[in-house]
């Protein structure tokens, strides 16, 4: 031992430029080796007062271990800076993190009564409140006729809800459910293969198809938003609005609270449909829906918006531009639609580069320039989003690699001042959906249902320093006050390491007291990151049973601890007691 003691005497009056070198390596670990090494000279000195032989020792211990340590070479943790003093960023609404159900799922109108599931509206539940958005392409093909027959698994279901009401459990319709989903794979090719050849056909919907799609949003905590058909024309021209009038007159009657649509991504009618619409003329039937609106006590305040335009390229952005100039003052948020790749040709790199992700900050400067010099301070909405258009990317939109670009743009969208993001969809066809056809959650619903949770609606500032932070992204907001465990001034970051090895992320110093708790989402499984299903803190999340989502644990992190983050994952921090002036 005496030996021992005379090699850490040596080595520790030898080897002091490489001690404070690897210090400046490894911040994150000097407050736990300090920590230790004070205690072991703590003791040695108890040692030496009460006159014990050995007491030398464990001061020299003390110094080989914090050798030993330190001489390991680390990686550099990355530098957090935060902005918890001042006021936030921004702000953006509770209904932040919003749904859509594409038009296409009542292209045979059966289907739409899979809504009535008790499994999927607990999982929708989950995502509450928020906004319900029905639209998409097929919607500028419905038409309504309140006087046609329905399908008869949308009578079955209207009188199993009229006998045990619209929000009730229906046992007696599980074996027509069975059914449908068997069939649900054929019809789903059906409705991708008519997308892909744009072979659009009319449909005609019913009373009991809004019924299903009304009781489905709220029974689950949601507000619907109703895109109305914008295709039906006079003359080729001006917008025939008779069939809203009778679909509008049906909702009023029945007391439906509802907001409205006109149209889906009016920049591609002319492909969709041979018409074209401008800019202008959308505007002016957007100023003629409100009027339609008005003529219901009901409706006369109800929420109007659009003009749901796709990607905001040259001639998207002319038509948006022309549009907000002649109705932007009767919609109350202005609406677009974003996807990163095409789901045909997306490769696994894409969903991993940042370049690809920083596509979207440049499309949201585009709409949010337009919208300040047409209509300044109108809202701006992401009405209709996902990882890659054209039902999504195969293999992919449908894995815990889709979970990157979904939390990206989250982050980014609040950053920039778009107040709501629509994410589509929930349930429906295609691959970027968030609940599969057996009912299952995928990765991107776990980690919305962790947003949802954890993240609240003011924006925070923060930066890091000692990384690229194009590959260590992070974002800051205060924590939801909803929340039962946490308080005022708590703030949430989360952040996505887009790096091939494990990155660490070092709080300030001023917080290094705090307890932090994790939530750390990874793939469970052999297919790593193309895994279907994901693991909290260690933990699979799964449904307990139909009726009951599991409770999302967190890690409690030591005070002083450095934030991990694994090659190619994401996750979410509760800095507790950071006392963060905007968030109180």
């Amino acid at each position: 031992m005496k030996a021992l003691m005379r090699a850490g005497r040596s080595c520790a009056a030898g080897s002091s430029l490489h001690i404070v070198e690897n210090q400046k390596q490894a911040p994150g670990l000097r407050a736990a080796v300090s920590q230790r090494t004070a205690e072991l000279r703590h003791r040695g000195a108890q040692e030496e007062e009460e006159g014990e032989e050995d007491a030398g020792t464990t001061a020299a211990a003390a110094a080989l271990l914090l050798l030993l340590l330190l001489a390991v070479p680390l990686r550099q943790a990355a530098e957090l800076q935060l902005g918890l003093r001042g006021s936030p960023r921004g702000t953006v609404s509770p209904a932040f993190l919003s749904l859509t159900l594409d038009a296409s799922l009542a292209r045979q109108p059966r289907f739409i009564t899979l809504l009535s599931n008790p499994k999927l509206r607990t999982l929708a539940r989950g995502l509450s409140p928020g906004f319900l958005r029905f639209g998409g392409t097929s919607t500028d093909f419905l038409i309504f006729d309140p006087h046609k027959d329905s399908t008869l698994e949308e009578e079955i279901l209207s009188g199993l809800q009229a006998e045990e009401g619209a929000c009730g459990a229906q046992p007696g319709f599980a074996a027509v459910q069975e059914l449908l989903l068997a069939q649900w794979p054929s019809q789903e090719k059906l409705l991708l293969t008519e997308h892909f050849q744009k072979k659009h056909k009319n449909t005609t919907i019913t009373g009991h198809t809004l019924d299903i799609l009304h009781g489905f949003a709220n029974c689950s905590g949601f507000h619907l938003v109703f895109g109305l058909n914008a295709l039906l024309r006079r003359r080729g021209r001006e917008w025939d609005s008779s069939n809203a009038g009778q679909l509008l007159g049906y909702c009023a009657q029945h007391g439906y609270n509802l907001s409205w649509e006109l149209g889906n991504e009016p920049n591609s009618f002319k492909k969709k449909s041979g018409i074209y619409i401008d800019g202008f003329q959308l505007g002016r039937d957007f100023i003629h829906l409100r009027r339609l609106l008005s003529q219901h006590p009901l409706y006369r305040h109800a929420k109007l918006y659009g003009p749901d335009v796709g990607q905001p390229r040259k001639h998207t952005q002319h038509l948006l531009r022309s549009f907000l100039k002649s109705g932007g003052k009767v919609i109350d948020s202005v609406t677009w639609h974003h996807y990163y790749v095409n789901g045909r040709s997306a490769t696994r790199e894409d969903f991993l580069s940042p370049a690809v992700l920083d596509t979207f900050a440049t499309a949201v400067r585009d709409v949010l320039e337009i919208v300040a010099t047409t209509v300044p301070g109108k809202k701006v909405w992401l009405g209709e989003t996902s990882s890659a258009y054209g039902g999504g990317a195969p293999q992919l939109s449908n894995t815990y690699l889709a979970g990157f670009m979904w939390l990206d743009k989250l982050g980014l969208a609040a950053r920039q001042g778009i107040d709501v993001v629509m994410r589509q969809v929930f349930f429906g066809a295609g691959s970027y959906h968030l609940v599969d056809a057996s009912f299952e959650p995928l990765p991107d619903y776990w980690l919305s249902l962790l947003y949802k949770r954890l993240v609240g609606t003011r924006v925070l500032e923060v930066s890091v320093a000692g990384a690229d932070a194009r590959r260590l992204r992070v974002y800051l907001h205060c924590t939801n006050p909803q929340h039962p465990k946490y308080r005022e001034g708590d703030v949430t970051l989360f952040a996505l390491n887009l790096y091939n090895v494990s990155q660490t992320l070092q709080l300030p110093r001023q917080l290094w007291s705090k307890q932090v708790d994790q939530y750390l989402l990874l793939p469970h499984g052999k297919e790593s990151i193309l895994s279907r299903r994901v693991q909290l803190n260690g933990r699979l999340l799964q449904m307990v049973d139909e009726e009951t989502l599991p409770t999302l644990h967190e890690a409690a992190l030591a005070p002083g601890s450095a934030l991990g983050l694994p090659a190619f994952s994401y996750g979410f921090y509760v800095i507790r007691k950071a006392k963060a002036i905007a968030c109180i």
